[in-house]
């Protein structure tokens, strides 16, 4: 072969190379949890898991035919939980339920055998404001119409099924209801909640009831709750939202049954 035409061939495949190069450094990049997070355009064609499917809910079950549409545990988790905490909960005390339940993580969680949403755009820092107000905004786009009530938990929580039936059967969730065990915090640390004299909030511990009713009014202003935190406080944040849009506060006669029955 003349020595132009090898010299041309070369230049050629240098060109070729450095051109995938600079591709793939653009398109590829590394991640500390995943070893290669596709380009933005690739994202699109991801397809979100049918919400029904994820918590083995049939499209014809609604709250008129079915026992167990009652409720909608929505679980608080991180990453490292997911074969732990969020496995013994599913395991146990989820079986039980007049309902359905779902574990709420970051973005690049998975466990395969749990009924897992993964939040875009969440990660599992700690105050967990945005995951906990996104998830409520989850619940009411994908099941605000299919369950009467609605109750936020963390995984390390114990809950008693059948007392939690029981208990919301007795309560109209057809009404704004917020309840839960009612705090206003400590008496140095109320000038920094920022909580007028007659407002409280559900701390979150044992967990929070709220009602279809009470998620449809506030639902909608998760966004701009998000945009005005007092706190780095989920609780006291999500107690403040709720007293805004929906016009309840934290129903302090429930709170004694609610922690002996459902939490611990």
């Amino acid at each position: 072969m003349p020595r132009r035409s090898r010299w041309m061939h070369l230049v050629a495949g240098v060109v070729a190379g450095v051109t995938l190069g600079v591709f793939l450094k653009l398109c590829l990049k590394t991640s500390s949890r995943t070893s290669i997070q596709a380009c933005p355009e690739a994202g699109k064609l991801y397809v979100d898991p049918d919400p029904l499917s994820i918590i083995g809910l049939r499209p014809e079950e609604t709250v008129e035919n079915s026992n167990r549409t009652l409720v909608f545990v929505g679980v608080m988790t991180a990453e490292q939980y997911l074969e732990s905490r969020a496995r013994a909960v599913y395991d146990t005390w989820a079986q039980d339920l007049p309902g359905r339940i779902a574990f709420f993580s970051s973005e690049v969680s998975r466990a395969p055998g749990l009924p897992l949403v993964p939040l875009r755009f969440v990660d599992d820092s700690y105050p967990p404001q945005k995951k906990s107000f996104l998830m409520l905004l989850y619940m009411y786009e994908k099941y605000g119409d299919r369950f009467e009530w609605f109750m936020r938990a963390d995984d390390d929580v114990y809950v008693r099924g059948d007392k939690l039936g029981e208990f919301l059967r007795s309560v109209d969730s057809r009404k704004p209801q917020f309840i839960g065990q009612a705090g206003r915090g400590t008496a140095a640390e109320r000038d920094a909640l920022a909580l007028e004299y007659n407002e409280n909030f559900c701390m979150g511990g044992p967990g929070v009831l709220i009602s279809r009713e009470t998620l449809r009014r506030v639902a909608p202003h998760v966004k701009y709750c998000l945009k005005h935190l007092y706190t780095t406080h989920e609780d006291v944040e999500l107690g403040r939202c709720v007293a805004k849009f929906a016009g309840v506060s934290c129903t302090w006669s429930y709170d004694v049954s609610l922690q002996s029955d459902v939490g611990c």
